[in-house]
């Protein structure tokens, strides 16, 4: 009799754990409580949420880069409208029709956009400059006390998540919208540039004057000072010094070099105000060819802005696929059969049923009648 009653107290226990999980499911339509439950179940939805939530996380990562390169997108073109409105304003002041008094009143028209580009270059999106390169912590353009705007950041663009260890660069750094290419040069050819012109190599690094104006420097992506070199001679006295590299020396590995010369943008809407407060006319001619270059430059970078900007869009279009498709994998696996669910809770009925009136029988039968 003992052993009777442990038999059906172990099959009342088993059936109790079995009707606790198809209540389980049938409440919340899952198909496991626990990891023991169901291992394989188990370890197939921890794979799953892992997936989801590293592709949400990225998601959110293109989000907020997409959300800068629109900003990026819209400033650059307004910027180029700024630098058209410029050109336009150069070209009334070269009309012979324009005394003096009308030329001065031009530039300080042209002071006014030159303080709105000044605003828009270095526009700032979640609490970071987007034209300032990798540092994006620092502001993108600086003016000094005479009015000289200079680039602050470096040449380095910063990279963006577009997949799991897979990286790309967003947006344009202030010296592709705001400078033009001047001069270029290869290994074994000279090259020459201007005072205040920023030298780029086939890598992106810039190259800059010693204190002495003696030798160009390399500094790397962090805007670190490096071991290489190369001679310059410099004559002239400022602002219109001229340096000069007798000859373009080859990377050490054998490669070609290149070098670029860049010309600050500020600095010709600078020569233009100039000429036309003077009333020189080639001043006028030379600063709106400046200009036309300028203008090119920015246009240029953006069409580089665009072509970034739609990598991430698709970007964010696969990663959004991708976090559906785990999220529907999700919900298959962890998803309770509920025509299942509703057979085996009939089957538990007829088993408690069945089960709870041989404990009845059981129970009332005495000592004297098991025996006999």
């Amino acid at each position: 009799m003992i052993n009777t009653d442990r038999s059906t107290l172990y099959r009342l226990d088993m059936l109790n754990q079995q009707q606790l999980r198809v209540s389980y499911q049938q409440s919340t339509q899952k198909k496991i409580d626990d990891g023991s439950d169901d291992s394989v179940v188990y370890s197939q939805q921890l794979f799953l949420e892992d997936k989801i939530n590293v592709y949400d996380g990225l998601k959110t990562q293109v989000q907020n880069t997409t959300a800068q390169n629109k900003v990026s997108d819209s400033t650059l073109d307004a910027i180029k409208k700024q630098l058209d409105e410029i050109k336009d304003e150069i070209i009334k002041g070269r009309n012979d029709t324009n005394d003096e008094i009308s030329r001065k009143s031009i530039a300080t028209q042209i002071e006014g956009a030159k303080k709105n580009l000044y605003t828009l270059v270095n526009e700032r999106v979640q609490d970071e400059y987007i034209f300032s390169g990798s540092e994006t912590n620092k502001q993108a353009f600086t003016q000094d006390a005479n009015g000289k705007v200079s680039y602050n950041g470096n040449t380095t663009l910063r990279k963006s998540a577009v997949e799991v260890d897979s990286y790309r660069d967003r947006g344009v750094t202030g010296l592709d919208i705001m400078s033009y290419t001047t001069t270029a040069g290869v290994s074994g050819q000279p090259l020459s540039f201007k005072e205040g012109e920023r030298i780029i190599d086939e890598n992106g690094r810039e190259w800059k004057l010693n204190a002495a104006q003696t030798v160009l420097v390399e500094y790397d992506e962090d805007g670190k000072s490096t071991k290489n070199f190369i001679e310059v001679k410099t004559t002239g006295e400022a602002p219109n010094k001229v340096h000069e590299i007798a000859e373009l020396p080859k990377n050490e590995d054998g490669s070609q070099k290149t070098f670029t010369a860049k010309h600050n943008t500020f600095d010709a809407i600078d020569d233009a105000i100039k000429a036309l407060r003077n009333n020189d006319g080639d001043g006028m001619s030379a600063a709106l060819e400046s200009l036309n270059n300028a203008w090119n430059a920015a246009n240029t970078a953006h069409g580089e802005l665009g072509a970034r900007n739609a990598t991430f869009n698709a970007a964010e279009e696969r990663i959004t696929t991708k976090t559906t498709h785990f999220g529907v994998l999700a919900i298959q696996n962890d998803a309770a059969d509920m025509t299942k669910v509703a057979i085996e809770s009939q089957q538990l009925q007829l088993i408690y049923t069945s089960l709870y009136s041989s404990i009845s029988k059981a129970s009332k039968l005495s000592l004297v009648n098991y025996l006999s």
